[in-house]
């Protein structure tokens, strides 16, 4: 799954993504960036195997999302609590 994920084509997407209008509405009102801004971007730049784009793109969210790949590879966060998959076979006390 690795290998899909660092894939050229998000590095293809997070480029194009550059070259876009902001969607952010605090940004198009005020001009001001919001600080999930670039979070896209700073995620696709992540997975193709570029940390300082990823880092250019939104600083912030790309430390997040590093802490949670070392945190979820280290074995505190499992996957599925990390996507809210549920659990419709745990039994449930009444």
């Amino acid at each position: 799954m690795g290998v899909v994920l660092a894939s050229p084509a998000s590095r293809w997407v997070a480029e194009r993504l550059n070259h876009q209008p902001s969607l952010c509405p605090l940004f198009r009102v005020t001009g001001i960036a919001c600080p999930s801004c670039g979070g896209t971007r700073a995620g696709l730049f992540l997975v193709s195997g570029d940390p300082l784009a990823a880092v250019k793109a939104n600083a912030g969210v790309t430390v997040f999302l590093l802490v949670l790949g070392v945190l979820t590879a280290v074995g505190f966060i499992r996957p599925t609590e990390l996507l809210g998959v549920a659990k419709p076979y745990e039994l449930v006390a009444d």
